[in-house]
């Protein structure tokens, strides 16, 4: 016989076609649960009694409310078995599971889509679980997606987007509101397009780029030692140097000694990847400096990828002797670099198997000096 777990458990699974009905206008009841275990009647009827004896106390025969037990008179053994579980309304099926505050906040979300955007019930039909994951959101969601049926196309910052919202209520709904707006306007997204911003033709803040300008004979101006330019706008700018240093924390971009004819760029972890395919770096002779762990070479081996002359500096076997002590470095995926050298492949494998670190800003600033005088000479 079908146990009380069990019996949740089936009942459970009905839900979302209970949602499903609301939607549709269909009415699921009586609603049978299928108790298609049979009883053990090997061991007499106290057995029998005992396997159905946790049902019957909590079944709406007992308490008045919940599923319903119809019983039939076994002819052989003159005792009562359970034959059929059903929930006779809409009521007993809510409170046997708990759910009479969901379903009453559900059936007034539906409602108020149903009023302000009734294109959205044929998707909430498929996918009904969405109202309720999204309960208590939904006046927000239908005014954002109420917007954009109206401008489809808004090519505005999402924060400017004149909608009476928390400032980051976009940002932060971005995968439901994605799931709304391909079913609403799907004629116009970008479909090609996975980032939310492309997709729906928002702007985004494009990246910026820091540059230092290592010797002053450089500087556009005087008085400015950096600056930060669109990364647009970085692609046509053709400064005049012969090295550029590109390195990745930013505390060693700012000390990095002043070196004649070069600048610096501050890579910024991962992120220097954003300075690929530009023509004018290309011609200029580029290092790279990033921390010795798994991470720097990684970052390394993308970088070459864009620029195969870059050099890499102060990421050597030498550097890391003198100046590891315990450092350990982050989680990692074990990637096989093809654009390393030898020596850099080797160093790399070690910092695979240890996992160790030594982080730029750990090498003494007179050292860095020297080594920029006489390993790698201007």
């Amino acid at each position: 016989m079908i146990t009380l777990a069990e019996l949740t458990t089936k009942a459970n699974r009905q839900y979302i076609n209970l949602l499903k009905g609301h939607l549709t206008g269909e009415n699921r009841f009586p609603l049978v649960i299928s108790a298609n275990k049979a009883l053990d009647r090997r061991q007499g009827s106290e057995h029998i009694f005992a396997q159905q004896q946790e049902l019957l106390l909590h079944s709406k025969n007992k308490t008045g409310r919940g599923y319903t037990l119809q019983l039939k008179q076994n002819s052989r053994t003159k005792q009562s078995e359970i034959s059929r579980i059903s929930f006779e309304s809409l009521d007993d099926f809510l409170v046997f599971l708990g759910k009479e505050d969901e379903y009453t906040a559900f059936v007034q979300a539906v409602s108020q889509i149903r009023i302000e955007v009734p294109e959205l019930l044929a998707l909430l039909e498929r996918m009904p679980r969405l109202v309720i994951e999204q309960l208590g959101k939904w006046p927000d969601l239908l005014r954002v997606v109420r917007y954009f049926q109206q401008n489809p196309q808004p090519r505005q910052y999402v924060r400017n987007l004149p909608i009476d919202l928390p400032t980051k209520f976009i940002e932060t709904n971005r995968p439901i509101l994605r799931i709304l707006l391909d079913h609403l306007i799907p004629s116009h997204i970008n479909a090609d397009e996975t980032d939310f911003y492309r997709r729906f033709h928002l702007e985004i803040e494009e990246p910026m780029v820091k540059i230092r300008f290592l010797d002053n004979t450089l500087r556009i101006q005087a008085t400015l030692s950096h600056i930060s330019v669109w990364l647009s706008e970085f692609r046509g700018l053709n400064l005049a140097c012969e090295r550029i240093y590109i390195i990745e924390n930013l505390t060693s971009f700012l000390t990095f000694p002043a070196i004649p004819n070069s600048l610096a760029i501050w890579g910024g972890g991962f992120a220097v990847n954003l300075l690929g395919g530009i023509d004018w770096l290309s011609e200029k002779q580029l290092f790279y400096w990033g921390d010795i762990d798994v991470h720097g070479f990684q970052i390394l081996s993308q970088i070459r990828g864009h620029y195969p002359e870059i050099q890499s500096m102060l990421m050597d076997e030498t550097t890391f002797i003198r100046f590891h002590r315990s450092g350990i470095g982050g989680d990692f995926l074990a990637l096989e670099l093809t654009n390393l050298t030898e020596p850099e492949r080797r160093l790399y494998e070690r910092l695979l198997v240890n996992n160790w670190r030594v982080e730029q800003e750990r090498l003494e600033g007179n050292w860095v000096l020297e080594q920029l005088l006489t390993v790698y000479p201007t």
